[in-house]
């Protein structure tokens, strides 16, 4: 077995691992969009790229000792097929951050529309002399 290998591929679990822990410590302390579904999704995708760092792993340990072709292929579709589900549930993950990100920018995009026209009212009142009536965001 190749350690370069072993090496990468531990490598590559840390990195995963590490991944989860930051998106975790982001969700948890309120600074992610993204909602507890898509977390969710998100630690499925984790642990389905785990699984593949693992049974690779696994797979090279035990077909250097006995390599049976039939076995050797489906091991090779099951990776193959656990990576084709990782890669669906990205672009559902994907569309979904897409979805969030987009409402959220027409929410500041309203916001920022009634801003204006509260200033565009303080303005006219200022120009007029009178005393503007205050609007819902700056009552007490």
């Amino acid at each position: 077995m190749n350690p370069t290998v072993v090496v990468l591929l531990a490598i590559a679990a840390l990195g995963i691992v590490i991944a989860v822990l930051v998106e975790l410590s982001k969700y948890f302390r309120g600074q992610s969009i993204i909602s507890g579904r898509q977390l969710v999704l998100r630690l499925i995708m984790a642990v389905l790229l785990l699984a593949i760092v693992g049974l690779s792993l696994g797979g090279m340990v035990y077909f250097q000792k006995n390599p049976e072709p039939f076995a050797v292929v489906v091991f090779g579709l099951v990776l193959v097929l656990l990576a084709v589900v990782v890669m669906i549930l990205a672009v559902v993950d994907l569309r979904q951050v897409r979805a969030t990100h987009h409402l959220a920018r027409a929410e500041l995009y309203q916001r920022m529309a009634e801003l204006r026209r509260e200033v565009a009212k303080l303005t006219e009142a200022a120009q007029s002399g009178e005393e503007a009536e205050p609007g819902p965001e700056s009552r007490s």
